[in-house]
């Protein structure tokens, strides 16, 4: 059997990826923000150094600008997972699942791949199941903990397969091809 797909361009790729990203970060960040709440009276600086920043008014960036720019930012972050245990699980792994998981599981496509017409697809063509899209999601993170070497394969695959793309057994292909 012949299947009539076509493979999504990586340029299609990796602007749906930056597009996917920019929504998960912004939506990670609110939560975060929210969830972390204002750094408590007695914590504040005292602004005798001038007026407060952010920094000293908002948990959240009292974390996350050392995390951004210090070069000592493990230690930061190992501070930021060990007090918001709840926070950190739910914005930094359960929010994201929950994204690509159901977007992909249900339509095939994450918003940035809505955007520049593109689905995600099994092998032979055709619709995902949410449990494929959730094996996928368990090796995005693979993917991206080996220094995003995982999307760096679709550079070099003749499917223009990503490792998680092989560990789900699908591909990314033009929207309207496939079954």
């Amino acid at each position: 059997m012949t299947h009539n797909y076509q493979t999504a361009s990586l340029t299609k790729r990796i602007i749906a990826f930056i597009i996917d990203y920019i929504i998960v970060g912004m939506v990670v960040s609110a939560f975060l923000f929210v969830s972390m709440g204002k750094t408590p009276e007695k914590l504040q600086a005292s602004g005798d150094e001038g007026k407060p920043s952010l920094m000293d008014k908002y948990q959240f960036f009292a974390y996350f600008e050392p995390i951004a720019l210090d070069p000592n930012r493990a230690i930061y972050f190992e501070n930021f997972i060990k007090k918001y245990k709840m926070e950190s699980l739910v914005g930094l792994f359960l929010l994201p699942l929950l994204y690509f998981v159901l977007l992909e599981g249900m339509s095939g496509a994450t918003i940035g791949k809505f955007m520049t017409g593109i689905r995600v697809r099994r092998k032979d063509g055709g619709k995902i199941s949410l449990v494929t899209a959730f094996v996928r999601h368990m090796g995005r993170i693979v993917s991206t903990v080996i220094f995003m070497l995982g999307y760096l394969l679709a550079f070099i695959d003749s499917k223009r397969q990503t490792l998680h793309d092989k560990i789900a057994n699908t591909m990314v292909l033009k929207k309207g091809t496939g079954i």
